[in-house]
């Protein structure tokens, strides 16, 4: 009898070690599960899987696009066939999302910037020709331009700049004039009229214009050094590259790659600093710019893989510290509200479309 006891008894405490194993381990299930509306750091507010790999930007408290594109023809049934695309926008007035009477037919979309909510800007079509414009009421087609276009500046209504190679297009409220340029603008931002700042694609340098004039100014000097060679690490052949750049009162700062490292550079009172984020931000996969927080910071979006299927997001203050913020999904663009949440587009678990960060 007494053996038998002290048998149940055993049996009872492994029983009831189990079931809180069980109970834990299920909790931790539910915690990181695949919800289908986010996870517990994003919620899903708008399901829309043609935006999942575009793009969103908030252009108000209460405003903010998120634009895609849907394959068309073939394409669309099978899954690892290409086809033609046609865009889409969303718009949100704070309130829900609604799709958007867009122009564009067939191409994708290209850079979009906005100075207010009824002053949004967008490249689109199949070569990103035609210069769009949402005037607060509807989309139209300002312009067709007789070459391709890469990069956007606005800071008014009356002061739209558009960029191809060695090319810019200046919009000033009423007509369009064309101006050859000395480099050819990769990413471009704007803090004003006169205060505009454009990354070169061929060279590591950055372009100002202060509303007359061009300027270059060669950051050589402060971009890091490559690692030495290594069985793990293959020499670079091509340097640093400079992959965006956000142009805002707490001044420039202009992410970038060099190997398999990515660095951050920003303007001092004394010049040029740089900074790795390797392991801070991960790598830059997307070429995403800085995002300001409205109070002098920066959001980070860049990746824990080559691919850019695992994301890394990170939070870097005006005093310099740094913050990761698991995002548990994919995320594909980020844009951050006045004075409100972060936005982003991408994949979480089931759930695609935009998502708002939850506090």
């Amino acid at each position: 009898m007494f053996l038998k006891l002290a048998t149940t008894g055993q049996w009872l405490e492994w029983t009831a070690a189990v079931a809180a194993v069980a109970a834990a381990a299920g909790l931790w299930l539910w915690w990181t599960a695949p919800w289908d509306n986010g996870n517990d750091r994003w919620k899903l507010v708008a399901a829309q899987s043609s935006v999942t790999y575009g793009q969103v930007i908030a252009t108000g408290e209460h405003d903010a696009w998120a634009f895609g594109w849907d394959i068309l023809g073939i394409g669309a049934w099978l899954p690892m066939v290409d086809g033609p695309h046609r865009p889409t926008a969303f718009h949100w007035d704070g309130d829900r999302w609604t799709k958007s009477d867009f122009l564009g037919k067939l191409g994708g979309i290209g850079p979009v910037a906005a100075s207010a909510p009824s002053n949004v800007w967008a490249l689109a079509g199949e070569d990103n020709t035609s210069v769009l414009r949402w005037d607060g009421r509807a989309w139209t087609i300002v312009q067709k331009l007789p070459a391709t276009a890469g990069s956007l500046a606005v800071t008014a209504d009356n002061d739209v700049w558009v960029f191809g190679d060695h090319t810019a297009w200046h919009y000033n409220g009423a007509t369009w004039s064309e101006q050859s340029v000395s480099f050819r603008a990769f990413r471009v931002n704007a803090r004003s009229a006169s205060d505009i700042w454009a990354l070169d694609g061929d060279a590591p340098w950055v372009h100002h214009f202060d509303g007359k004039v061009w300027t270059r100014v060669n950051l050589t000097a402060a971009l890091p050094k490559a690692p030495p060679p290594s069985d793990d690490s293959p020499p670079d052949p091509t340097g640093p590259r400079l992959t965006a750049i956000t142009a805002d009162p707490s001044g420039i700062w202009i992410t970038g790659e060099i190997g398999a490292s990515s660095f951050l550079l920003y303007q001092t009172g004394s010049g040029w600093r740089s900074e790795d984020t390797s392991a801070k931000a991960g790598r830059m996969v997307r070429d995403l710019p800085p995002v300001p927080d409205g109070r002098g910071g920066h959001w980070f979006l860049g990746s824990t893989d080559i691919n850019g299927y695992d994301s890394a997001l990170a939070h870097r203050d005006p005093s310099g510290h740094w913050t990761s913020v698991p995002s548990g999904g994919e995320l594909t663009s980020l844009s951050a509200v006045p004075g409100g949440p972060l936005l982003a587009t991408g994949v979480i678990g089931k759930a695609s479309g935009v998502f708002r960060n939850l506090p």
